[in-house]
């Protein structure tokens, strides 16, 4: 049994929700005895919340006779108010005993622009037909978002190694691929790693076309070779040059599941099948998210969706 709820080491603000509390159960037990069995106090505890607001509020709250309590006018104002935030405090503690037991509530995503559209986009029906409850954010954007600093409770991205300070889940391998269009001039002139200097190559890249770009290869034993290449763009974008390869302007460096369908149907032709690019970004495609004691329903069930319909993609 508690004997003192009113002296422990609590804001002003904590202590006086508390009091309203027992109070209302005061009203509605009708009497401090059976107000104190059913909060696990003695009846001196109560009775002392009681008499705590009655100095705070300067007024009598309750008529104490030896058969029964009755409301003072002031009690009866006093109670309306206090019954209503009993209830709302119930209410916000069953929300957030259903939010830790269900998936639901808003979830904040950032991934970049081209991985949200060819990647997440055509996920995402079947995402919300499972877990209706649960309502995106999400926001592509092709930079380094801080997930503390932005709000984001998760974030995709293509790397090699995650950043310590983040929690992740390896979501599959990103491959890149040399590609062009079956008429672009010089597809039968690339043989070699060493020959796409010659060629109008498609950047991935912030920086002037007139800039040389290193493009990095390996081959089966491992041997890695590496080769400057310009051509008449370079653009930060990767559905960009998809779309200027799909129409002959150069050779462009991609990830596969950027023209997947392209190459499935022969809009694009791969090149230098032996050898294995390496792209722009990272090998990796990565779920990351802050570390947190107990991970949220609507948090665990994207991540599980995503390493689940991912697995094997390239």
């Amino acid at each position: 049994m508690q004997d003192t709820i009113i002296d422990t080491p609590a804001n002003a603000d904590t202590q006086q929700l508390a009091a309203l509390a027992v109070f209302a159960r005061v009203v509605e037990a009708g009497s401090f005895s059976a107000a104190a069995r059913q909060l696990g106090f003695t009846k001196s505890a109560v009775s002392k919340q009681v008499q705590r607001l009655e100095r705070g509020y300067g007024a009598r709250l309750l008529n104490r006779t030896t058969r029964k309590l009755s409301l003072t006018e002031p009690g009866r104002i006093l109670y309306e108010h206090a019954e209503q935030i009993v209830r709302l405090s119930d209410a916000a503690r069953d929300a957030l005993a259903r939010l830790a037991e269900r998936p639901t509530g808003v979830l904040r995503l950032s991934a970049s622009v081209t991985y949200g559209k060819h990647v997440l986009a055509p996920l995402l029906p079947e995402f919300f037909s499972q877990y209706p409850e649960v309502r995106l954010v999400l926001n592509l954007v092709d930079r380094y978002v801080d997930l503390a600093e932005e709000g984001y409770d998760l974030v995709i991205r293509l790397t090699e190694q995650p950043p310590e300070q983040l929690v992740g889940r390896r979501l599959h391998r990103c491959d890149f691929v040399l590609c062009a269009a079956p008429r672009h001039a010089g597809l039968r002139e690339v043989l070699h790693p060493g020959d796409l200097a010659r060629q109008a190559c498609l950047a991935f890249a912030a920086g002037p076309p007139t800039k040389a770009h290193a493009w990095r290869f390996k081959d089966a034993a491992g041997k890695t070779v590496a080769v400057e290449v310009k051509g008449p763009i370079a653009v930060n974008s990767s559905d960009v040059v998809r779309e200027l390869t799909l129409r002959g302007l150069g050779i462009g460096l991609l990830p596969h599941f950027t023209v997947a369908q392209d190459l499935a149907c022969g809009r694009l032709v791969r090149m230098l099948d032996q050898w294995q690019p390496a792209g722009a970004f990272g090998p990796t495609a990565w779920a990351l998210w802050s570390p947190q004691r107990r991970m949220i329903p609507k948090l665990r069930v994207m991540i599980d969706f995503l390493v689940a319909r991912l697995a094997g993609t390239h």
